[in-house]
């Protein structure tokens, strides 16, 4: 009990870096001298030290070091990348036990950590359920499992199940669905994302600004798949804060582009990662969600319902699975 009790709070310290460790994992280290913690450290940005360092480091009395124990949300690495080897550091400190949340899917590390400690005359103790260890490292965990950017879909629709109500180009308002308190969640998710997807035509009628105005933290790159008939402007694409992708069959004079299919999705999304895009939003309209979710590429799902009706308009994508229901203001809040 006591080793969840400590795992749990390296899960906590974890957290405390969301959105800012891309391509890393979010982890969190405790160190404990006879029930008590006497240490802790997470890992802050990718290139900084991993929460083991930052762990030892904040420990006062390092001779307590040689006997306590080291707890850790996630495997301690045994290569050099940026930063040395952390089971070197643990062993260099004589840490006689380490307990584990999950081991590492790196290529790298993947049970090579665990091995040298164990070489090193460490006890190591793994969790036993590793799933809420790798739950928290999701983004992480789809990067190297699947080679591709976490792809996380989002929107919002009327209680009758409609995102938006039927437009022209001579009127292209948005209907108003969702609430404040969805839109101030909706720009803490952009905060934690690298890449943000929306459609050229929702790119010409709606010309968004796709960042985190409401929100402290950067704004993710705005992806934009172009067809055919829908162009982005050049004058908007100018305007934007972050300088755009654009996915399109043909190049864009100076605009980066990756030239694909739009639609055919696992053409380019991989390609994504070569960008420093590990977690992508999409935020487009009903074909473009849903074309995500015929590909199987929707690893998690954000909808926000609104009380009100619409009456009739453009549907919503048909969601057959559902996460976590909560109420958000007016809107009810499913992920």
């Amino acid at each position: 009990m006591d080793d969840m009790k400590f795992l749990t709070r390296c899960l906590q310290l974890a957290n405390a870096a969301r959105g800012r460790t891309a391509p890393n994992p979010l982890v969190g280290a405790v160190i404990v001298h006879n029930g008590t913690i006497i240490g802790e450290g997470f890992h802050h940005k990718a290139g900084q030290p991993h929460a083991e360092v930052n762990a030892i480091a904040s420990v006062n009395n390092k001779e307590l070091l040689s006997s306590s124990t080291l707890y850790c949300s996630l495997e301690p690495c045994s290569h050099f990348g940026k930063t040395p080897p952390c089971c070197e550091l643990i062993t260099a400190h004589g840490i006689p036990r380490v307990v584990i949340g999950t081991l590492d899917p790196h290529e790298q590390v993947d049970g090579k950590g665990v091995e040298h400690l164990r070489k090193h005359g460490v006890e190591v103790i793994l969790a036993n359920d590793p799933s809420p260890f790798q739950r928290v490292n999701d983004v992480f965990w789809t990067n190297k499992t699947q080679n591709r950017p976490h792809i996380t879909l989002k929107w919002a629709q009327s209680v009758d199940g409609f995102m938006d109500a039927e437009r022209s180009e001579t009127n292209t308002s948005a209907a108003l669905i969702s609430g404040p308190l969805a839109g101030i969640n909706t720009h803490k998710l952009r905060a934690e994302v690298q890449g943000i997807v929306i459609g050229a035509k929702t790119a010409q009628w709606d010309s968004p600004s796709l960042t985190t105005r409401h929100w402290n933290g950067p704004s993710p790159r705005p992806i934009i798949l172009c067809s055919q008939h829908w162009q982005p402007n050049r004058a908007w694409l100018n305007s934007l804060a972050v300088k755009p992708l654009l996915i399109d069959v043909q190049k864009h004079g100076d605009f980066e582009t990756l030239v694909a299919d739009p639609y055919d999705l696992r053409s380019w999304i991989p390609q994504l990662i070569n960008h420093e895009i590990f977690h992508v939003l999409v935020e487009g309209g009903s074909q473009i969600l849903s074309a995500f979710m015929r590909a199987d590429l929707a690893d998690h799902i954000i909808r926000y319902t609104s009380k009100d009706s619409l009456g009739n308009g453009v549907s919503a994508p048909i969601l057959d699975r559902t996460g976590a229901i909560h109420q958000l203001g007016s809107d009810r809040y499913e992920h």
